[in-house]
């Protein structure tokens, strides 16, 4: 309760500026509604929680089946969390027996919690500051509500229109001077919600997708795990032996395509089980146009490629997102410190 308590306090402070600095946004760009709270979106979702003793096999199937990380609870209180990069890097990559295995052996303790009060805003700025993808959501007493993850905020917030008024908003802070003020940026995203023109839209190069990790079609489940586990990442670009783009697995999918139906990691062909033919956008493609395929698809990867079909990056949502608020952060100080130095101009005179 008391790490609760500190979480909420310093997401509480940070989001009362958010909630300031994109209030009046988000309210033009979703219909004049209030920012939900984490109650109102959990309210008839599956549960993923387990007890320590519960085998990762089983952890695993159920969070295939909700698409949720599960939560480790004990006599009603929080004591793990247990997410699909902990199951593709601690368990497959390390080819622990799955069957054998209890999932307090790799969960992470104690992980910090939230309100189910707290409202997206609040949960979106929390996730912001901690770099967090999940956030498990307690009551006061400690008894176990659920869990929400960044996706679940980004559609709690609206439809794919709304965030394209916040994500151009931010990507007009790139190109707004240092004086001019917070509310001109408020008053051009208002404009911004139609689709940019395309000889003015920004690129998929803004955005700064995240370098791909490469694996060949041919390689096992393992490998690909192993891999991954290595170089921390979360998804892989599967290439074929000409070195095109064949496919694209996450850590979501090895839980829900290979651990739910119990396929051995070591003799799976990756090809086998990945995302076929993804959806990919070229670096000259509109950016906005990439943010919003993913929000409107549920897609948390996006492979990038160059005009001549190489694959050069991914796009992640998580990442995405959180560049846009710290470009909005950032062009609020720069509004509030030009406002500060006019006000220290008069005073002088």
């Amino acid at each position: 309760v008391k790490q609760m308590a500190s979480l909420q306090g310093a997401g509480g402070n940070q989001a009362a500026a958010l909630q300031a600095l994109l209030g009046p946004l988000l309210s033009q760009a979703f219909g004049g509604q209030s920012s939900p709270t984490l109650r109102t979106i959990l309210a008839g979702k599956p549960s993923t929680i387990v007890s320590p003793r519960t085998t990762l096999q089983e952890t695993g199937m159920m969070m295939a089946e909700a698409r949720k990380a599960a939560l480790v609870v004990e006599s009603g209180r929080l004591v793990g969390i247990f997410g699909f990069k902990d199951m593709m890097s601690r368990a497959i990559a390390k080819e622990l027996p799955l069957d054998l295995t209890p999932v307090s052996t790799v969960m992470t303790p104690n992980p910090e919690a939230v309100s189910p009060d707290t409202t997206v805003m609040e949960a979106l700025q929390i996730m912001h500051d901690n770099k967090f993808l999940t956030l498990p959501v307690c009551e006061s007493n400690g008894s176990v509500i659920g869990i929400v993850d960044v996706m679940d905020c980004v559609y709690a917030s609206g439809g794919a229109e709304g965030w394209r008024s916040i994500f151009s908003s931010a990507m007009e802070c790139d190109d707004v001077t240092e004086t001019a003020s917070v509310h001109s940026y408020r008053s051009a995203s208002v404009r911004s919600v139609k689709k940019p023109q395309k000889d003015n839209a920004r690129p998929v190069s803004k955005l700064r997708p995240k370098k791909p990790i490469l694996q060949n079609e041919a390689e096992t489940v393992l490998a690909v795990t192993q891999m991954l586990a290595s170089k921390r990442g979360d998804a892989a670009i599967i290439t074929s032996d000409s070195g095109g783009l064949a496919g694209i697995i996450t850590d979501t999918d090895v839980t829900r395509r290979v651990v739910a139906k119990q396929l051995s990691a070591s003799t799976t062909i990756v090809s086998s089980v990945m995302t076929a033919n993804p959806t990919c956008v070229t670096m000259s493609d509109s950016a906005m146009d990439a943010l919003i395929t993913m929000v409107e698809n549920r897609f948390r990867h996006l492979p990038v490629t160059d005009d001549s079909g190489a694959i050069v990056g991914v796009l992640d949502i998580a990442k995405c997102l959180n560049d846009a608020i710290s470009k909005l952060e950032k062009s609020q100080e720069k509004g509030s410190s030009a406002a500060e130095d006019a006000v220290k101009q008069m005073a002088s005179l």
